[in-house]
């Protein structure tokens, strides 16, 4: 088969979908990844062809921020939601159906697998009449989440403009290949899924070759404090590690979007900063020089940290910044695994008290350990990509 994945070029959006997409590789089929030019290099390292498409997401971000007249990212919740709305609803869906369609034209693929946020592509499989299974890089989207809220009238107008006929709650796909354990699912969420048919998906961490050595690490326990590659805040990633430094862990710094040199001071016997880690390696503690993966993690609650953390049953501390990490957070909490900080709640005591809690062999322990059970049962890459026959195709899904 010829397959066409596709997903916008974030890592929180495009790494989920590496696994499967490797697996049909594997397999034997003719699979190529369509993603952000600025990630295609880092997602071939895969070894799964990879072509561009559309624009770099933060240049997308900036567009519509300067068009509103904003310096900077803001800080209300509201204004952000409104710029990821456009961004994702109508800049990036443009963009990227205007690269694929003549791609898709030219040699038609048997099915697209699109990633849920990479509405374009969703979009340009529907206008030349192929196929299209949705992917999930998290949750499933509910009624309030902030993409349910934001993105419609845009996607809306897109479509209008490529001729493709869309009704309202219309989601571009026959089937939905869900990676989320059903205990972290909104059930107001069921509702997405109509009209499209679930399959189950083990959620698989992914990531590029990255050099690492544990420089600073001493041999203790240790915690993973990071905020992902899109909210990095130093000073939140300061206060918190304010509040690590007098536990007896070490603690390993991703400060993705953060400049290490804004957080280099903090470095010391039982603390290292780095750009990047190699996070799904470690999780699963496959790291040359680091005997095993975390005590827990510290972080946004992205949703590929946060399923990451799920399948490696581990207690989580969530200080959410923005998007659906809150969501994410709730989600984990409720099911006993984690705690959530909020604004002011997120001071460096507060931060020690919850690490010092889940560091005991406790209810959230237990908790994140069932979490890892649930995901484990899930089936995995390989065993979805030698089903795609069946679940590529709307025909052969509904028999």
């Amino acid at each position: 088969m010829r397959i066409l994945v596709a997903a916008l070029g974030a890592p929180g959006h495009a790494f989920p979908l590496v696994p499967l997409a490797r697996a049909l590789h594997d397999a034997g089929h003719d699979v190529t990844v369509a993603t952000g030019p600025d990630l295609v290099s880092t997602i071939a390292t895969s070894g799964v062809p990879t072509v561009p498409a559309g624009r770099p997401a933060l240049e997308a971000f900036r567009g519509v921020m300067i068009d509103r007249g904003l310096t900077e990212r803001p800080s209300d919740q509201e204004v952000m939601r409104d710029v990821a709305g456009e961004v994702f609803g109508r800049v990036m869906p443009r963009s990227v159906a205007s690269d694929l369609i003549p791609r898709l034209r030219e040699e038609p693929p048997d099915v697209v697998i699109a990633e849920v946020g990479d509405r374009g592509a969703a979009l340009a499989a529907r206008a030349v009449g192929v196929p299209c299974v949705l992917h999930s890089f998290g949750r499933r989207p509910s009624p309030h989440s902030p993409m349910s809220m934001t993105t419609p009238a845009g996607l809306a107008a897109v479509a209008a403009e490529l001729g493709v006929p869309q009704s309202e709650g219309d989601v571009t796909g026959h089937a939905y290949l869900d990676i989320c354990p059903p205990s972290l699912q909104d059930p107001g969420s069921e509702a997405y899924l109509a009209g499209m048919a679930p399959v189950p998906l083990r959620p698989v961490g992914w990531n590029p070759p990255t050099p690492f050595a544990p420089r600073r690490l001493t041999g203790r326990p240790w915690v993973l404090l990071t905020l992902g590659t899109s909210f990095g805040v130093a000073g939140v990633l300061r206060t918190a590690l304010d509040g690590l430094a007098g536990l007896d862990v070490d603690v390993l710094v991703a400060a993705g979007s953060v400049a290490v040199g804004e957080l280099a001071d903090l470095e010391g016997p039982g603390v290292q900063v780095e750009s990047f880690v190699p996070q799904a390696d470690l999780l699963r503690g496959e790291v040359d020089g680091v005997d095993a993966p975390p005590a827990l993690v510290v972080h946004h609650g992205g949703s590929g940290t946060t399923l990451g953390c799920a399948t490696a049953g581990l207690p989580q501390v969530f200080l959410p910044q923005g998007a659906d990490q809150f969501l994410n957070a709730a989600a984990v909490t409720t099911a006993g695994a984690g705690v959530q900080l909020l604004g002011e709640q997120a001071s460096g005591e507060a931060v020690a008290a919850a690490v010092t809690a889940l560091l005991a062999e406790g209810p959230e322990r237990a908790a994140a350990r069932a979490l890892a059970v649930e995901v484990a049962a899930l089936p995995g890459p390989d065993q979805v990509a030698a089903d795609v026959g069946r679940w590529a195709f709307p025909a052969r899904l509904s028999r």
